[in-house]
């Protein structure tokens, strides 16, 4: 038989020993006592006690989960710039040491020559000499680099994703420890050979020919960094740009100029260049020496409707940029983008012709189609030529180096911050955080201008920097360098020499 719950005797209502009849007639509630004044007061007092004691529960868990998030954030930002310092230390120290390998062999090929073709007097011995030791060492430095990289880890997977950043930092101490052990060899094996290349290399026309081309690969960079310039308050910069143009385009034209001279001219129009450029940043109050910089760069353009989005973005917050342009990318809808790149003061480099990876392009023999080609459309469509190459993947070696250096006077741009705003499932929120945790002066930092989520990622990034103290400029700003041959820049402090 089915009864209504509300009929059932319960423990709580019911006398032990009394079964209520359900015809029964409830009893009346019993009147109760009035409470005492003191009583209410103490009950109020207990009350206020008890809200008090739970805002204080309330905001101390508040504060505990804010310390937790914000745990969290930091720890996730050490572990992204952890992995982005092994990816950026472990290139530098392999394209480090392919370096040294090959001016070593360099330096054994020319004292191999100078025994061979001529009897130097004491003087001639002793730079010969001293080259020939400066290169041993080099191998000495090379070998005791590779021991101690490998003691710590196996450079193929030491900075695989989802490691621990502890481990992470092993490896890029180790990659720091090695790249810096071998960069000075880089300049020392250079200051040896300059003496024996001059005498062996004095009318050598093949090795002539190969200074003459890397003195007229860079020139028409420089012409137009000097139009550029006008009206400098420093006059005097520019002036010596411009002398130091005419005597190395003499020095080039001329087929009796000595190897000497024709290094000199080089060395010189990089140093003239160098002050024009601190000229500019002077007048532009531009001193990444001194404060707080970085250089957004952008990939895999021109795509005609983000690539405007950022380009506009960046100059409402009166920002300046580095772009990388495709050279199959570019056609009759977007070559006014690259227009306006350069009209608003932010360089285009190459990003090859079809986005192939260096050491792919050398291998094919593809160079002139993926280097020399996409170069020369790019600087059809800015009017200005091209003198940096970013690396597809970030994947260089040294040929690929020594063909941009020696054909086309460019360098390389790399990174040292990946907003990962390629990477699948990518949002405007993530490439946000990425590019602002792991920025720090002196980053050159990797985005696309071919993403939605990008060009609605960047107004939020430049503030954020902004409120941070960062000022945004073009690669060349930060160095406040022309960009060299054969260089690779990693960022302000990270620089490999060629």
């Amino acid at each position: 038989m089915m009864t209504d719950r509300d009929d059932l005797p319960t423990r709580s209502c019911v006398p032990a020993g009394h079964v209520q009849s359900k015809f029964q007639p409830r009893s009346q509630p019993q009147p109760q006592p009035a409470q005492s004044p003191i009583l209410r007061s103490q009950s109020h007092s207990t009350s206020r006690t008890l809200a008090r004691r739970v805002v204080a529960a309330l905001i101390i868990m508040m504060f505990a989960g804010s310390a937790v998030l914000l745990g969290c954030l930091a720890a996730y930002a050490w572990y992204r710039r952890a992995l982005a310092d092994c990816v950026e230390w472990g290139t530098t120290y392999r394209l480090i040491d392919e370096h040294v390998a090959a001016l070593t062999d360099q330096a054994d090929a020319l004292v191999a020559r100078d025994a061979a073709e001529s009897r130097p007097d004491n003087s001639e011995a002793r730079e010969t000499q001293r080259l020939r030791t400066v290169a041993a060492e080099a191998l000495k430095q090379r070998r005791q680099a590779d021991m101690a990289v490998h003691a710590i880890t196996d450079i193929q997977v030491s900075c695989a994703a989802k490691q621990s950043p502890v481990a992470l930092h092993e490896h890029v101490e180790a990659f720091r420890d090695a790249s810096n052990r071998l960069r000075p060899e880089i300049g020392r094996i250079h200051s040896a050979f300059e003496p024996v290349a001059a005498r062996v290399f004095e009318h050598d026309p093949q090795v002539r020919a190969a200074v003459v081309n890397r003195i007229r690969a860079v020139m028409p960079g420089m012409r137009a960094l000097y139009r550029d310039t006008p009206g400098l308050r420093d006059a005097g910069t520019g002036r010596g740009l411009r002398d130091a143009l005419t005597q190395a385009a003499s020095a080039a034209d001329n087929p009796g100029s000595t190897y000497r001279t024709l290094a000199d001219a080089e060395h010189t129009l990089f140093a003239k260049a160098d002050a024009l450029i601190r000229a500019r940043n002077a007048e532009r109050g531009i001193d990444c020496g001194r404060t707080a910089c970085v250089a957004l760069t952008f990939d895999d353009g021109p795509r005609a409707d983000i690539s405007r989005r950022v380009v506009q973005s960046l100059r409402d917050k009166g920002d300046r940029a580095t772009f990388f342009a495709i050279g199959g990318a570019i056609n009759d809808a977007t070559i006014p983008v690259l227009r306006d790149d350069t009209r608003y003061g932010m360089p285009v480099g190459s990003h090859t012709m079809s986005h192939t990876d260096l050491p792919a392009i050398m291998q094919a023999g593809t160079e002139r189609q993926e280097f020399d080609d996409a170069a020369a459309r790019i600087s059809e469509a800015t009017s200005r030529p091209v003198n940096l190459l970013r690396p597809p993947h970030g994947a260089a070696d040294e040929a690929s180096r020594r063909y941009l250096a020696n054909h086309l006077g460019a360098g390389i741009a790399l990174y040292d911050v990946d907003s990962y705003d390629w990477a699948a499932g990518a949002s405007a929120r993530s490439v946000q955080w990425k590019v602002t945790a792991q920025a720090r002066p002196g980053s050159i930092i990797l985005m696309h201008d071919i993403h939605e989520h990008t060009a609605a990622a960047l107004p939020h990034i430049l503030d954020a920097l902004h409120a941070k103290g960062y000022r945004m400029v073009t690669i060349e700003e930060l160095t406040g360098q022309y960009p060299r041959p054969g260089y690779v820049y990693y960022s302000r402090d990270n620089i490999i020499p060629w």
